[in-house]
């Protein structure tokens, strides 16, 4: 699973907590849990204090340290890393960090180079755009293309000693759903899963039109998410494993 705005790793760490949970369970489901595939973990955030506060938030939370891969990099910059859940080999050699023998609080830390050759699925969960999100076009008016916005800092390996090496590049979150699309859907196959984790007044028809312009076939699922009676944030899941169960 690759967690691409990972902050703090709350979901991350729930993510690889999964591992622990066939493990603790003894009950008629034992042998469904044991045969259920590990979780590996790929969290990435482009600011390395974040990203070693959820090294040390695994740490305490006793995540084995198979279970989770720290990245330091840029959102955009990982997925365009990937077609159709492998490695593309299109990344440039110039951007990798010189942190691939790094550990922090007992985890692997590094740049691009230590990510897998392949993944399954993407968890999207972006900025949001400030604190005045909730009031976005009312109670259903949240837009993830005019909401969303994420920045993404890219050096130039051609130009990489001069002062003007870097690059920043804007996408907001309906070009953010269409290049984790191309990243890790294989329709031919039918794998591949896109989690969006996004505001409770996420417009649905919005998040529907983002999907057809991102190339993404069949249904989708909304799901809301509810804490004490009361619905927090949405789930929007993407690919053919989501439309089968629909």
């Amino acid at each position: 699973v690759l967690d691409v705005f990972c902050g703090c790793g709350g979901n991350s760490i729930a993510f690889a907590r999964l591992n622990n949970n066939g493990e603790k369970k003894e009950d008629d489901n034992d042998v469904q849990q044991q045969d259920a595939p590990r979780v590996k973990v790929i969290a990435v955030d482009n600011n390395l204090s974040r990203l070693k506060m959820a090294a040390n938030n695994a740490r305490i939370y006793g995540i084995d340290k198979e279970d989770i891969v720290f990245i330091h990099a840029d959102a955009v910059e990982v997925l365009n890393c990937y077609n159709k859940g492998a490695r593309s080999g299109n990344e440039d050699s110039s951007t990798r960090k010189d942190s691939a023998n790094d550990t922090f609080a007992g985890f692997a830390l590094g740049g691009i180079e230590l990510l897998p050759d392949n993944v399954d699925g993407i968890f999207l969960s972006p900025p949001w755009g400030g604190m005045d999100y909730g009031n976005s076009g009312g109670k259903a008016g949240f837009d993830p293309v005019s909401s969303i916005t994420v920045e993404s800092t890219l050096e130039d390996g051609a130009v990489r000693n001069e002062e003007n090496a870097k690059t920043t590049v804007t996408t907001n979150g309906g070009e953010l759903l269409s290049i984790s699309a191309k990243a890790v859907l294989k329709t031919s196959k039918q794998e591949g899963a896109i989690a969006y984790f996004l505001p409770r007044n996420t417009n649905g028809i919005s998040m529907g039109q983002i999907a057809v312009a991102s190339g993404i076939e069949g249904c989708f699922e909304m799901e809301q998410n509810v804490v004490n009676g009361k619905v927090k944030t949405v789930t929007a899941y993407f690919g053919q494993g989501v439309e089968c169960l629909l």
